[in-house]
């Protein structure tokens, strides 16, 4: 038998946010002309929880998510190197490019200097033909690519609804236009083809736990070599393995605590490993005694613990971004607010592109903020909540990391008047897990007090600085409160909270703990 080790001068990958194993449904012609003697299999797993950033890095890092650590929080790792850290040590003058529609997977999972030797970021169709371009100069050894509108439309639409399916559809219109330029530049016989999904979605348009639905993606082979048929046990992280294999680099020795992609049976006669080490990630359980939101008629619903008039605003991400409560409108302006079902109370909120409009918050001199935010080691801000405003008084409310703050600023731009919280002081708040803030703000007597995992961190009281005084009132003007204004320096970043609130009167500190945490 002739090996097939090193058998490709390229591999074309292309990774389809969002479809899971859905392009059954949808109409694939490309697919199915590209895969119709390849090695296929709608049941490869992919990590939990079910989301693109933790898929993402195990695709290309082959190492399981406790190792990876980059829920949430993404950044290169120099000891955890890419696919394409391992190839540009292999062939160091080779092409390779990612070309992504996602920012974080060029540039943080990969990053400039991660190997990769063209990194290009935008929406898809923009992005293609970008590709096109690029592929008519150079002949790339791996040619990575994400798209992300089939995600989008799951989320907006749910998984499997015809929109979803149409988003696939479309990908695969994408696919046969790459397809179509490989022919043209005479590289398609000598190329690997790989197409695959970071995880799959419900219904209901959320993802994060582990249904059928979410966990198992397409996974579709295609090469001069690949046997026909039905690929055996597979996981997403075994994915920088085959494509190692095909361009004739040794892998590095399989290492739970590092790499751990394994050469999976069903894509080449000669390779793969039938005494697979199984890692499956282990299931967490969150410091939280309530698994989803609670109805009115239990013994656990927060009117219990709570008076219920006192909450002016209320975010919990089941229903897509309502108020809770009723008593403010809520609009979603710039993009999409995503919600994953592993949240801390059944679902959680991404802000990534988009952004809510809160009107109608009524509140006394006395308020707090209260939100379970997903702290990382990333440094990077999310404006929580703001009412920015150039020429007005302002606020801002900003996790950032383990870390969370508020900014005042005066109508004159002056320099920010700034208190910021650690979360990290704290033995129960690391990074990597769901940490609770709470701002109480007294804008009669300029102070705010501030807790964190319902234990009180600071006491600020704003006083004279750069101004004569610096009043809270008629900085927090909730009258349009904006969630989420997460731009920064022209880029976007991607956090995640849960069960926001604005609630009247002083932080009922105890009261929400029994309330979370029994």
């Amino acid at each position: 038998m002739t090996s097939t080790f090193g058998t490709y001068k390229r591999v074309l990958m292309l990774g389809i946010d969002g479809m899971g194993a859905f392009n059954k449904y949808a109409n694939t012609p490309n697919m199915d002309k590209l895969f119709a003697n390849g090695a296929t299999t709608y049941n490869a797993m992919a990590s939990y929880p079910t989301i693109s950033s933790v898929n993402w890095p195990c695709m290309l890092i082959g190492a399981i998510p406790e190792v990876h650590k980059q829920e949430h929080g993404m950044h290169p790792i120099p000891e955890l190197p890419t696919v394409f850290g391992h190839i540009k040590k292999a062939f160091p003058d080779a092409d390779t490019a990612a070309f992504t529609d996602w920012s974080p997977i060029a540039m943080e999972i990969i990053s400039p200097d991660g190997g990769a030797g063209f990194l290009d970021v935008g929406e898809e169709d923009g992005l293609c033909e970008r590709i096109l371009k690029y592929l008519d100069d150079h002949d790339p050894k791996l040619l990575f690519i994400q798209f992300d509108g089939v995600d989008g439309a799951g989320h907006r639409d749910g998984y499997g609804s015809q929109h979803h399916l149409d988003e696939i559809s479309h990908n695969d219109e994408l696919l046969g236009k790459l397809l179509a330029k490989y022919d043209e530049r005479g590289f398609t016989e000598d190329t690997l083809f790989i197409v695959t999904a970071d995880h799959g979605g419900t219904v209901g348009g959320s993802h994060g736990s582990w249904t059928d639905v979410e966990r198992f993606v397409f996974l579709g082979v295609a090469g001069k070599n690949v046997k026909k048929g039905q690929i055996d046990d597979v996981h997403i992280r075994d994915f920088p393995a085959i494509v190692l294999h095909a361009l004739g680099i040794e892998a590095p020795a399989f290492d739970p605590d590092s790499f751990a992609s394994q050469m999976p049976t069903g894509i080449f006669e000669d390779a793969g490993v039938a005494d697979r080490k199984e890692l499956y990630p282990t299931m967490t359980v969150d410091k939280c005694k309530i698994d989803k939101q609670p109805e009115k008629d239990s013994p656990e619903y927060i009117g219990n613990f709570i008076d219920e008039d006192r909450i002016m605003f209320w975010q919990t991400f089941e229903n897509g971004v309502e108020d809770v409560t009723g008593k403010c409108k809520v609009t979603t302006e710039r993009g999409l607010i995503k919600t994953y079902n592993n949240g801390l109370i059944g679902k959680s909120g991404e802000f990534g592109n988009g952004v809510l409009k809160i009107e109608g918050i009524k509140h006394s001199d006395v308020f707090t903020f209260s939100f379970w935010f997903y702290t990382t080691g990333d440094t990077r801000w999310l404006d929580l909540f703001s009412n920015k405003k150039e020429g007005e008084k302002s606020f801002t409310i900003a996790p950032y990391g383990v870390k969370s703050g508020i900014y005042i600023k005066d109508t004159d731009l002056a320099p920010l008047e700034r208190m910021e919280v650690l979360a990290d002081h704290y033995e129960e708040s690391i990074t990597n897990c769901w940490t609770h803030f709470m701002f109480e703000v007294n804008t009669k007597t300029n102070e705010i007090s501030c807790f964190v995992n319902f234990k009180k961190k600071d006491e600020f009281v704003f006083y004279e600085k750069v101004y004569d005084v610096v009043e809270l009132a008629p900085h927090f003007n909730m009258e349009t409160t904006y969630m989420a204004l997460d731009q920064h320096m022209g880029q976007l970043f991607y956090k995640i909270v849960d069960d926001v609130m604005i609630i009247d009167g002083p932080a009922p500190v105890e009261e929400l703990e029994k309330y979370y945490k029994g």
